[in-house]
């Protein structure tokens, strides 16, 4: 159990290095880049900076919950893996009895913390597009669609908002 949990610990962090990143956490403009907490500089009008305001605010609590739930789950994780038999030596004898692991709280309320921060990462993306759009002056409006896709043995139409 331990070895299959190390071998899967493995293949995911080899997994998340190997994918393709980009500059997230950077503003453009005119050629430009900026930090996130330069962002006054960035947007002149004050809706866009009241959106962006409301990024950052969603950001920053998304990422205390995250890296929060991150180290509640890995500290877990390492609790479980430690876990096993103990033995101890008593007036010359020894003794080996199954300890009990204690880790399985720490990495459902590790999940449970990152699953809150997810949320919230959620809003930050979306309030920085759409500060960004309106800035650039881009329209805004609420413009709902219809799709067709496939939804397991059949087609389904969903209505997107």
């Amino acid at each position: 159990m331990k070895q299959s949990i190390l071998i899967l610990t493995v293949i995911l962090s080899q997994l998340s290095f190997g994918q393709v990143s980009y500059q997230k956490n950077k503003l453009i403009k005119d050629g430009v880049k900026y930090k996130f907490s330069k962002y006054e500089d960035v947007f002149t009008k004050p809706d866009a900076r009241d959106y962006f305001k409301k990024a950052r605010t969603n950001k920053t609590v998304g990422e205390i919950f995250a890296y929060t739930g991150g180290f509640t789950l890995g500290f877990g994780i390492g609790r479980l893996l430690a876990g096993g038999n103990k033995t101890a030596y008593v007036n010359g004898v020894k003794q080996t009895w199954k300890a009990e692991s204690k880790g399985w709280g720490l990495v459902a309320a590790g999940a449970g913390l990152i699953g809150i921060g997810i949320p919230f990462a959620l809003a930050a993306d979306k309030n920085a597009k759409k500060a960004v759009a309106i800035e650039n002056g881009e329209s805004t409006a609420f413009r709902p669609y219809f799709k067709i896709e496939s939804a397991g043995n059949g087609v389904a139409m969903s209505y997107n908002f």
